[in-house]
C-alpha cells in the first residue's frame, strides 16, 4: 500500500470533515424507526427505512458503478453499490444498517431525537452510535478513495440495510447477499467499543436466545394466603399462587447464570459476558388483572448470549434440564412442571484473530489512530452473523459505544466517526489492493 496515496486519501477525509459531520445529521434527521418495533404503530414509520436509503442513494449513488434499490418488503427498501476494482484484488464488503429502535419519552431528551444536534465535539440524536455515524463513515470511506484518485484492485460493496434492530435479515443484509452483494471479507460497522472504551475491533459475538418460561397456578381467595405459605396450611387445596412458583423459576435463572459465569468462558470475550438474564415478568388470574385472587399463570421471559461455538440447541436443552432439577422438588411445579418456550434464535459470529481482514483493519487503525487496535468480542447481536452464515470472514468495526445507544441522549463522537472512516479506507486499501 502507497504511503503517498494512504496521504491523500486521509487528507481527503480531513478536508471532508464538515461534510461528514452534515450528512450524519441529514440521516438522523430521518426517523427510520423499524416499523415493526413492539409499541408503535407500523403505519407512523413504514417507509421511512427506504427514505433513508433514498437519501443515501440521491448523496453518494454517483461513486458506484453499480447501485440499486432493493427489497424483500414493500417500503421498506435497502441501498447497495459496488465500485468495480481494476481486477486482481480481493472483494471487501462494507454493511450498516438505517432502521433505528423508537426513542421513547421525548421529553427526557435535552434536544428533540430526530434534530441531529451537534454538541461539544458529539452528535446527539436516535441513531447517531447506533448506527448511522458508522454508514456514513463507509460511504465517505468510498467517497476519499476516489477523490484522492485511488482505484482498487479488488471490488469494494457497500450496504445500507433495513430491518436489523429485530433480526429481520430475510429484510435487510439477506436480502442483499441473496442479491448477490456479496465479496472475500466484510466489515459491519456497528458501534465496537465496549462500553467506555476506545474504538476496538470485534472478531466475535455471542450467540442470543429469547426464550420463556410459564408456571400454572390454581386459583383462590386471597385470604387464604396463610394457607399456601405457613406449616400445617391447606396448600393446594386452598389454591396456588402462579407467581411464588414462578420465583422458584426465577431463581434457578440466576443460578444458570451464576454457573455459567465459571464454567462458559472463551477468548475476547469479557468475564460473565454469556448470561440468563430475565427481563420481563407477567402473572395474573386469568380473567381478573388486579390482586383479588392467586395468580392464575406466571411468565417470564428471558434473554440469553451464550458462547458462539456452542450450538443453540445444545444450550436450550441445558436450560430446560436445569429449570425440571430445580422445580422438581417442589410438589405442585413436580406435578405441574413449568413450559419453556422459544422464540427468537440470533446465532454468533467467529472469525479467527489472526485472519487477513483482521490483520489488514488492525493495520489501519494503528496507522489512522496512532494506538494499537483493542480486539475484543461484540457485546450485542448484529448482521454480521448473517454474513458469516454464508461463509464470509467477518469482524464488526465501527464508531460509538453500546452504552450510548437504545438510549436517551444518544450521541456519537465526530472524532470517532472521522477515525473510523479512515481506518476503512486504508483497509480497503490493504485488503483490495491497488490498482496498477
Amino acid at each position: 500500500m502507497s504511503e503517498e496515496a494512504s496521504s491523500r486519501v486521509l487528507a481527503e477525509i480531513d478536508d471532508a470533515r464538515s461534510e461528514i459531520v452534515k450528512a450524519v445529521r441529514g440521516l438522523i434527521e430521518v426517523p427510520s424507526v423499524n416499523p415493526n418495533y413492539p409499541g408503535i404503530r407500523e403505519q407512523d414509520y413504514l417507509g421511512h427505512e427506504s427514505e433513508a436509503n433514498l437519501l443515501l442513494r440521491d448523496q453518494f449513488g454517483h461513486l458506484f458503478d453499480k447501485a440499486e434499490m432493493l427489497g424483500s418488503r414493500k417500503k421498506r427498501e435497502n441501498f447497495a453499490g459496488v465500485v468495480s476494482g481494476s481486477g486482481g484484488g480481493r472483494s471487501l464488503l462494507l454493511n450498516g444498517h438505517v432502521d433505528v429502535v423508537p426513542a421513547g419519552g421525548r421529553d427526557l431528551w435535552e434536544h428533540d431525537p430526530f434534530s441531529a444536534t451537534e454538541s461539544d465535539g458529539r452528535i446527539y440524536g436516535r441513531g447517531a452510535s447506533d448506527m448511522k455515524g458508522g454508514v456514513i463513515a463507509s460511504f465517505y470511506a468510498v467517497e476519499a478513495l476516489q477523490r484522492a484518485g485511488v482505484r482498487l484492485a479488488g471490488d469494494l460493496v457497500v450496504h445500507a440495510v433495513a430491518g436489523e434492530e429485530l433480526g429481520e435479515h430475510e429484510v435487510g443484509t439477506g436480502c442483499l447477499i441473496g442479491a448477490g452483494y456479496t465479496a472475500d471479507a466484510a466489515i459491519v460497522v456497528e458501534p465496537s467499543a465496549n462500553f467506555d472504551g476506545p474504538l476496538a475491533i470485534n472478531p466475535a459475538a455471542a450467540g442470543l436466545l429469547w426464550g420463556r418460561v410459564r408456571v400454572e397456578g390454581l386459583a383462590g381467595h386471597p385470604g387464604l394466603r396463610r394457607e399456601l405459605i405457613r406449616a400445617g396450611g391447606a396448600g393446594v387445596r386452598a389454591g396456588v399462587n402462579a407467581i411464588d412458583k414462578g420465583y422458584i423459576v426465577l431463581q434457578a435463572l440466576y443460578r444458570i447464570e451464576e454457573q455459567w459465569g465459571l464454567s462458559k468462558q472463551q477468548s475476547l470475550f469479557k468475564p460473565g459476558q454469556f448470561v440468563v438474564m430475565p427481563g420481563t415478568i407477567h402473572g395474573r388470574g386469568k380473567d381478573i388483572d388486579i390482586p383479588f385472587v392467586f395468580a392464575e399463570y406466571c411468565e417470564i421471559d428471558f434473554l440469553v448470549w451464550y458462547p458462539p461455538k456452542e450450538e443453540a440447541g445444545a444450550v436450550r436443552d441445558e436450560i430446560e434440564r436445569y429449570i425440571a432439577r430445580a422445580t422438581s422438588i417442589d410438589p405442585w411445579l413436580a406435578d405441574n412442571p413449568p413450559v419453556v418456550t422459544w422464540h427468537v434464535d440470533f446465532p454468533g459470529y467467529q472469525t479467527a484473530a489472526d485472519h487477513d481482514i483482521v490483520r489488514a483493519l488492525e493495520g489501519a487503525h494503528q496507522c489512522t489512530t496512532g494506538h494499537p487496535a483493542i480486539l475484543e468480542a461484540f457485546a450485542a447481536a448484529c448482521d454480521a452473523t448473517w454474513i458469516s452464515q454464508v461463509d464470509i470472514p467477518v469482524v464488526n468495526y465501527g464508531p460509538g459505544h453500546l452504552a450510548d445507544a437504545h438510549k436517551v441522549n444518544e450521541s456519537c463522537s465526530i472524532d470517532e466517526i472521522l477515525a473510523a472512516t479512515r481506518s476503512l479506507a486504508l483497509t480497503a486499501m490493504n485488503w483490495c489492493g491497488i490498482a496498477e
